[in-house]
């Protein structure tokens, strides 16, 4: 029989479903006889574990990963999204051959080109006036590899060996998810399912795969997948992160490059010094309020030796930035410059600033594709009338001579040849590129800036700012979440020159905030391990009080029940120990709307999602009754009666959401759990600008006085047994 390996978390169910299961298993001896307990193979004698019966297939491939079930959940999560193995594998493989390409080509060009004979400086070996490929070519005993190339090309050796590993590791680590997929989920083709229908499989076929008394439900998935960066989501929001400098002459700027988040995670979660001792657990070290000093100066060393490292490898790691950027942008800066220079995409900091807890990276993607159009037509809307006088001028003067080189090469091809002429037109193209986005567009706009600025938050589901949308500070704010590509790129290159520093200079002198920050804020929860406290989502303990400000250091909200006229009253919750900008509130609602299956544990949560989620809708209008009743079908909740408690002015938030629900009204093909999520979140943010003056508590930038410590007495100790 093949053994199945054990989670270090059991899930433990509940008395019925503890019940259910007891009666079955009794009515069944056969089905029972598939559990056998630790004490059979040498264990532990309290707990049993799942084998599946012996029909002579042996063991399967995926048994051996079930031991780490946040490794599981992920691979399981990502061989859906990148569509099965072929396109996984194959996409590692393109990325192997794509590194090796990179090098090989950059060393050929470096060592076997002749540019004299290339650049017409001198004739050919054979002096010819035609130049031919092969006369530009050097042969490979002239090329002569300095020293430091050669130790560069063996760190890209061993760098590309170690891919190969990585490969071959996970071409057998998939086979067996895809053995996974096809014999307990019965999934041939998981392109043609979408990750509910994978997640719901995954959820009823849990105690094929489990232990016997699970009881997984699509939180306990998602905090598994989401663990670390629901850790990182927090984080941001507590603003423990060091993203956000003050330059001189330039002002506040905010900074999150790849290399910098890489380096955090393995700080924090992934590398051998990292705070968590396996993917699931939290050494017991950072749990001791005693030893948080220790954990500080443990934490602050491996900074800085990890900062060091950093500052090593920084000549390899800035090569490798600058050819791959001069690689995957070249052409389309020559073809195209304003794809480069004038557009725009989210950032990295966007990426995490707007992201809910337990949000998985397909449905942030595609909030932020959908809030795509309306930011870029917002931040278009900004001009400055003295630097659009400036870009007409040197557009008018870069266009002339543009036109006229193009007139010549078009009269007579050979005004090509002559030397610079492509580079000169080329410059002339990104010239006119970047004076253009300074131009303001003759045709009028058709919403206004605050208008655009609330169909913004429909999608991204959070404000950036607290500024007029039409001022220069809220277009400043807007652009560290929505930035140019150009600068994207330019702070991907200055990574390994930055990192280091921000490492060493920001990021060490928050240690202890941080070391506490792990203690306050982590749940050992059963089935799961520890997990960040606002990961689950619990609005009693940590839900931010919109509802009713105190001036006092502790604030309370209240929460209206839909079957009661009375409020109820939440205890008053401390400062520190909830999320800002409304974070676990909208990350609750959105995880409901993505999931209806989902029952929430408490009754606060199940009361403020059919409060919000009913109140979102406007009562006046007839459409949107349809609206009502879709709204209901996701959150499995009864619309209210009476929308009496929520009496807003009509203002751009509810002319919004008026066209929200006119649009479904009219296009039943639209998302419903989308357009319910974005009349939440108008809702909300209505609610809140209109009933709340709302203050953003000060930090102690002293890591001696902990903020968070203060708190510590009288905060319930979660990971303690």
């Amino acid at each position: 029989m093949a053994k199945l390996l054990h989670d270090p978390y059991p899930v433990k169910g509940t008395a019925n479903d503890e019940e259910s299961h007891k009666d079955s298993t009794n009515g069944n001896n056969r089905e029972m006889s598939s559990y056998l307990s630790f004490a059979e193979i040498g264990d532990d004698n309290h707990v049993l574990i799942h084998v599946l019966p012996d029909d002579n297939k042996g063991v399967r491939s995926w048994q051996q990963y079930i031991h780490d079930l946040d490794y599981f959940f992920s691979k399981v999560y990502k061989y859906h999204q990148k569509s099965g193995f072929k396109c996984l594998i194959l996409s590692q493989v393109l990325e192997l051959i794509q590194f090796a390409f990179v090098v090989i080509f950059t060393v050929f060009l470096l060592h076997c080109v002749d540019y004299k004979v290339l650049f017409k400086d001198k004739l050919p070996a054979n002096n010819s006036t035609k130049v031919t490929i092969s006369d530009c070519l050097l042969p490979l005993d002239d090329a002569h590899i300095t020293p430091i190339e050669i130790v560069i090309l063996i760190f890209a050796c061993l760098f590309w060996l170690l891919k190969i590993i990585k490969l071959i590791h996970s071409a057998i680590v998939y086979t067996a998810i895809k053995s996974f997929y096809t014999e307990v989920l019965r999934v041939n083709d998981c392109s043609q399912y979408t990750w509910q229908d994978i997640q719901t499989r995954l959820v009823q076929a849990q105690h094929l795969c489990l232990i016997q008394d699970g009881n997984l439900n699509e939180l306990d998935v998602h905090n598994r997948i989401l663990r670390h960066q629901n850790y990182l989501i927090a984080l941001l929001n507590k603003r423990l992160l060091p993203i956000h400098f003050k330059l001189p002459l330039i002002g506040e700027v905010t900074y999150l490059s790849k290399g910098l988040q890489y380096n955090i995670e393995l700080l924090l979660f992934k590398g051998p010094f990292a705070l968590f001792e396996n993917s699931w657990k939290l050494k017991d070290e950072i749990k001791s309020i005693n030893n948080r000093q220790l954990c500080a100066e443990k934490l602050s060393k491996y900074i800085l030796i990890l900062a060091t490292i950093n500052l090593v490898l920084f000549p390899l790691t800035l090569i490798w930035q600058i050819l791959h950027a001069f690689y995957a942008y070249a052409e389309v800066l020559k073809r195209d410059p304003s794809q480069i220079i004038g557009s725009r995409n989210w950032s990295l900091f966007a990426r995490l600033h707007c992201r809910h807890f337990n949000e998985l990276d397909h449905e942030l993607n595609d909030r932020l594709n959908r809030g795509y159009k309306s930011a870029s037509k917002y931040m278009n809307s900004f001009h400055s009338p003295f630097m659009e006088i400036i870009a007409q001028h040197v557009a008018f003067v870069a266009g002339s001579i543009f036109s006229i080189l193009l007139i010549l090469t078009i009269y007579d091809e050979d005004v090509i040849t002559i030397e610079h002429v492509i580079t000169i037109m080329t410059g002339l193209g990104a010239i006119l590129a970047i004076s253009r986005s300074f131009i303001k567009n003759d045709v009028p706009m058709k919403h206004s800036q605050a208008e655009l600025h609330v169909q913004i938050l429909e999608h991204i589901h959070y404000l950036p700012h607290g500024y007029s949308p039409s001022s220069t500070q809220a277009f400043k704010a807007m652009s560290s979440l929505f930035q140019y590509k150009i600068i994207r790129i330019f702070e991907e290159l200055i990574s390994p020159l930055v990192t280091p520093y921000i490492l060493v200079k920001h990021f060490r002198a928050k240690s202890l905030e941080i070391v506490d920050f792990f203690r306050n804020f982590s749940l050992e929860y059963p089935g799961i391990g520890d997990v960040c406290t606002f990961a689950m989502m619990n609005i009693e303990q940590n839900g931010n009080p919109v509802w009713k400000a105190k001036k006092s250091n502790e604030r309370q909200f209240n929460i209206k029940p839909i079957t009661q006229n009375v409020e109820t009253q939440v205890q008053t919750i401390p400062e520190t120990l909830v999320t800002e900008n409304g974070k676990l509130e909208l990350s609750l609602i959105n995880f409901k709307l993505t999931n209806p299956n989902w029952q929430p544990s408490n009754e606060s949560q199940n009361h403020f999602i059919k409060y919000v989620t009913n109140n979102a809708v406007i009562k006046e209008h007839t459409e949107e009754n349809l609206m009502k009743r879709s709204i209901s079908e996701i959150t499995c909740s009864s619309p209210t009666q009476s929308f009496t408690d929520c009496r807003l002015p009509l203002n751009n938030f509810n002319i919004e959401r008026s066209k929200l629900l006119s649009n479904f009204a009219r296009d039943r093909d639209t998302n419903e759990a989308s357009v319910a999520m974005s009349l939440s979140t108008l809702f909300l943010h209505e609610y809140v600008s209109n009933h709340v003056s709302f203050i953003q508590p000060q930090r102690d930038d002293h890591t001696e006085n902990d903020p968070l410590l203060a708190a510590s007495t009288s905060m319930p100790r979660f990971n303690q047994q």
